[in-house]
């Protein structure tokens, strides 16, 4: 449970989908340890995820299959205009918005590929984001990466290659977080995909907390995950 003096009448929270703006730090310290309430689910380890040992392709052992990712490219636009998602926003992004966002810095799209028939079977987009915090006449933005679109073809899914590809993603985000600071992983789940993310240690956005939507957003959850903190070697 959040305690209430994090969501209670004094603080307001907002996820917010316009990364950047003006810290306004009126107490540093305050400010420090509403960040350190922030809980972290303890049925799932940060450390093991950090720890994940992800090869160069990925493989899927149960399932005997090969994964490959690559960066979004013109060159697979036949496989892109072939893969098939019953959730027509994802889709219709991958297919006509992707690009565009990629090209303008909104997001960055990696395509996961079957090995063998060099088919794409799903694909992962993350941009920069942040998390609004207000209480204690204190407002910050704490520093995300937010998993702005998770979508597996109709054909594979139910095989645990989501849950491959999301880990991967939490891999590389953990990367990040060595070069710049992060403090959140955020996402807006779909409501039948909200179990799926909790199982890796991502709460649900509840009492107190309001979110800033934008329409593709409307029947999402939107929920996140607090980052360790990174040890400083002595």
């Amino acid at each position: 449970m959040i305690s209430d003096d994090i969501v209670g009448n004094r603080n307001t929270w907002e996820m917010t989908a316009i990364p950047g703006g003006i810290i306004e730090w009126v107490d540093s310290q305050a400010a420090t340890s509403i960040l350190e309430g922030l809980p972290i689910v303890s049925s799932v380890s940060p450390k093991s995820l950090r720890d994940l040992s992800l090869t160069d392709p990925i493989k899927i052992d149960t399932l005997n299959l090969t994964l490959t990712y690559k960066p979004l490219s013109y060159e697979y636009q036949q496989q892109i205009m072939s893969f098939h998602s019953a959730h027509t926003p994802l889709l219709q992004f991958l297919q006509t918005d992707a690009f565009l966002y990629e090209e303008i810095g909104n997001t960055c799209t990696t395509l996961f590929f079957e090995s063998n028939a060099n088919e794409l079977v799903g694909f992962c987009s993350t941009k920069c984001s942040s998390l609004k915090v207000k209480g204690r006449k204190i407002i910050s933005l704490c520093p995300s990466v937010e998993v702005a679109a998770l979508c597996i073809d109709d054909h594979y899914r139910y095989l645990g290659i989501g849950q491959a590809i999301f880990n991967h993603t939490i891999q590389q985000i953990y990367k990040i977080q060595t070069m710049v600071g992060v403090q959140l992983i955020t996402l807006f789940a779909l409501p039948e995909a909200a179990a799926f993310y909790q199982k890796f240690g991502f709460r649900k956005l509840e009492n107190g907390m309001n979110v800033l939507y934008i329409s593709v957003h409307k029947c999402c959850i939107p929920m996140y995950f607090p980052l360790p903190h990174i040890p400083i070697r002595q």
